[in-house]
């Protein structure tokens, strides 16, 4: 055989990729790619969700800030309703429902307790309050109930 003989015969058994071959190809990248764009989007929601939360029990934190700055018998600090209207509070451009109750528990203590609840997120799970609840006491001489 000469070198042209086989340099044809090379040619011959040199095929490419079919067009159909490309096509399945293409398709197979294409689901997998659709597949990582749907986890991005799931990812994307519930980091939107946990960040309204977080915010959310930010909030309570504050308000809770300002109760506890307040001396125990300040006005601020008296009993409320057990079911008081919600105040609406805006942060980070996110608003919140904000419902405080306070209960005199004796006549040295009182409970604290903040409801935040984020409005208007995408995501239902992350609709769901945040609570935070403390008690608070004063100094108080009480009636000495040790025996002798």
């Amino acid at each position: 055989m000469n070198d042209q003989t086989k340099s044809s015969a090379k040619n011959e058994q040199q095929k490419g990729f079919t067009l159909i071959e490309t096509t399945t190809a293409l398709l197979v990248m294409m689901i997998g790619g659709l597949g990582i764009c749907a986890v991005f989007a799931y990812a994307i929601k519930n980091n939107t969700g946990s960040r309204d939360r977080a915010a959310a029990l930010a909030v309570a934190q504050q308000q809770m800030e300002t109760y506890r700055n307040m001396a125990f018998t300040d006005t601020g600090m008296n009993a409320t309703a057990t079911n008081p209207e919600p105040v609406i509070v805006t942060s980070a451009d996110r608003t919140y429902a904000v419902r405080t109750v306070i209960t005199n528990t004796t006549s040295s203590l009182k409970t604290i307790e903040i409801q935040v609840t984020p409005q208007l997120s995408s995501a239902s799970w992350s609709n769901s309050s945040v609570q935070i609840m403390v008690q608070r006491s004063t100094f108080a001489l009480g009636a000495y109930t040790g025996g002798l």
